[in-house]
């Protein structure tokens, strides 16, 4: 990307991709610049299905980005989930080369590099390696061994391991744009960055980011990531579930996200004995109660709850989680699912969105939207890893962009932009077959940003279009569904 104070990142979700730029703050805080969502096909529980129509919602987030912010975007911060996110913990040591047995970093190092060579059984590869601890002598346990003073140092590294061909699959569609992957996070890690405060970290917590088809977890403890695990089950499931009592599909999204609660329990009373009505376009009337409805989706939720202990037992975290649940994403902002947690698990349980003091004052209102939790995750972790210094450039625009449209450009920009973009894609698929994803060419087991196709050079661009464009998403389903006045629900 032109701007080397600017970093990039792509969330592919089950139902829409999230790109969104950002840079530094003068006081370290990271600054959204840019944050653009388009409607998503061709994924199916964190892993890519039809990779055209992918890439086609990649590359018009992208292109309006670009268009937004003046920036060239050749690289990114990307996620991925996927039922095949596991973990796996792994124990090695190493003799310690002084004389006088001062344990310094080139003994640690060695220990780091025989973890590195260590390789996954096939179709798995290694996303993240994460220490544990380290223990001395057989001994004693630390997370700063060097100065200390033992003969032999040992080691337990996390093992973060995904599905090969996912990986290649994502990998191959940026290919096909030209945009290199400068690291790739496990989703779960991006929400536990944006979401976890230190002391949560330290004290224990589980973040659990409930998405349309699948449920990333990721549990912390003593300030160090213990586990990641993606549950093949999310909110989505309960749209097929509604869809059983013959509501038609347009209406089903509307209905649970703004008459549907948890569990009946958290029904208002003066509620409980009316019932929604909706017609369609022959203008017939339907009607379901809201505590039918309520039953329906506390059926699903329960689904969801006792997968997530029972993954949390597993970690071996279970009982270690001083400060409890955050419940993150877009399936969490159903009414009540807090207290539908708190009463199945008996953790303490908070609903978290993108916590607030890591941003500008800018990025506010895209942090709170739980829906931008993975992104903001994934720039967070993409400003650590990048060293990025601080700008004093002014911002590109005064807040950051939620945009869900593609209309800030002309028909004239969409018809170049459409061709440019023609071109790459001919250029690049009479090499698509040459260019196979590399094996554990890092330490993330991804191939290399200097692998991908040259970028053409784009020429500068206009001044950066202004708004304020961070706005409520208002009246999205206004013309397919009609709910009656308060006043008229029977």
């Amino acid at each position: 990307m032109k701007n080397n104070n600017s970093i990039v990142a792509i969330d592919l979700g089950s139902s829409s991709v999230t790109v969104a730029a950002a840079n530094k703050t003068a006081d370290g805080r990271l600054n959204i610049i840019d944050l653009v969502s388009k409607p998503l096909e061709g994924m199916s529980a964190g892993e890519i299905t039809n990779i055209e129509q992918v890439t086609t919602a990649i590359r018009q987030a992208v292109s309006e980005l670009e268009e937004h912010t003046g920036l060239d975007v050749r690289e990114a911060y990307t996620g991925i989930s996927g039922r095949e996110i596991k973990c796996a913990d792994s124990s090695y040591f190493v003799y310690v080369s002084g004389e006088d047995h001062e344990i310094c970093k080139e003994d640690v190092q060695k220990l780091h590099e025989s973890m590195n060579s260590l390789q996954p059984p096939e179709g798995i590869c290694i996303l993240d390696r994460i220490p544990q601890k380290y223990v001395i002598d057989s001994r004693e346990e630390t997370m700063q061994p060097v100065g200390r003073f033992g003969q032999q140092l040992e080691a337990t590294f996390n093992f973060i391991l995904g599905s090969r061909s996912s990986l290649d699959r994502m990998c191959k569609a940026f290919s096909r744009l030209g945009i290199a992957q400068r690291r790739i996070f496990t989703n779960a890690q991006a929400s536990a960055a944006a979401t976890l405060t230190d002391d949560e970290k330290e004290l224990g917590a589980a973040v659990i980011d409930i998405g349309a088809d699948c449920t990333d977890i990721c549990v912390w403890k003593d300030n160090i990531m213990r586990y990641a695990a993606v549950l093949p089950i999310g909110s989505g499931a309960i749209n097929n579930d509604i869809r059983s009592i013959a509501i038609p599909e347009r209406y089903i999204e509307k209905l649970k996200t703004t008459h549907g609660y948890a569990t009946p329990a958290c029904i208002p009373e003066e509620l409980k004995p009316q019932s929604i009505k909706f017609r369609g376009k022959n203008s017939q009337e339907n009607k379901v109660s809201f505590v039918n409805l309520a039953k329906i989706i506390e059926a699903r939720m329960l689904d969801i709850v006792e997968n997530v202990v029972e993954e949390l037992k597993d970690s071996g975290y279970g009982d270690k989680l001083g400060a409890g649940l955050v419940l993150t994403g877009g399936g969490s902002m159903l009414k009540g699912t807090d207290a539908l947690f708190r009463e199945r698990t008996k953790y303490d349980v908070r609903i978290g969105s993108a916590d607030v003091s890591l941003l500008s004052e800018q990025s506010s209102e895209a942090a709170a939207d739980m829906r931008n939790v993975s992104v903001i995750g994934l720039l967070l972790l993409g400003m650590e890893d990048s060293g990025i210094v601080p700008t004093t450039e002014t911002a590109q625009s005064e807040k950051p962009a939620n945009r869900k449209d593609g209309n800030a450009r002309s028909e004239e920009e969409n018809k170049s932009r459409q061709t440019d973009n023609q071109e790459r894609d001919n250029d690049e698929n009479d090499t698509d077959e040459k260019e196979r994803v590399a094996n554990d060419t890092s330490d993330n087991d991804v191939p290399s940003g200097d692998d991908r196709k040259p970028h053409k050079e784009k020429q500068p661009k206009d001044k950066p279009k202004k708004g304020g464009f961070l706005g409520k998403i208002k009246g999205i389903f206004t013309d397919i569904f009609d709910v009656v006045d308060d006043d008229e629900i029977q």
